[in-house]
């Protein structure tokens, strides 16, 4: 296992700008999507806008799991980031996708399926792991009873 899987912290307001990230294998179900922008959304850095370089209309809401889900510590596997190269000494971040139909009250996010990447240079991929413990659509807010 990955020694560190824990998300970098959220970036610093002067680091907020966007940035490039490269997917070494495309997201599943966009194959010809592979070079993307990053930026934040709101001023906290809580959710991060991933936007296709090639196809602009194509966005996905990403954020740090870290600020919803605290104990949320995946088993990422050398062997299932083997495309990034060489991630033994690198702290790798990860983001989760976040789905959106009216608010927040009905977001979820894909804890099953995180994007793992290496800050320092903005190579990322989309790992599907095998965990049935790990929900494809969790709530970011507690469910009303």
């Amino acid at each position: 296992m990955i020694a560190e899987t824990r998300p970098a912290a959220a970036p610093a307001p002067e680091q907020r700008a966007a940035r490039l990230v490269e997917f070494v294998e495309p997201i599943p179900g966009f194959e010809d999507e592979r070079d993307f922008s990053l930026a934040a959304i709101d001023a906290e850095g809580t959710l991060f806008s991933l936007r296709s370089l090639r196809t602009p209309q194509l966005r996905f809401v990403v954020m740090p799991p870290a600020g919803f889900f605290p104990d949320y510590e995946p088993a990422v596997n050398e062997s299932d980031v083997a495309p990034l190269g060489d991630v033994a000494d690198v702290e790798l971040q990860l983001l989760v996708i976040v789905s959106v139909k009216d608010g927040i009250a009905d977001a979820t996010a894909n804890l099953l399926a995180p994007i793992v990447m290496i800050p320092e240079n903005g190579r990322a991929m989309q790992v599907v792991l095998d965990d049935p413990r790990l929900p494809l659509h969790a709530p970011l807010l507690p469910l009303a009873s």
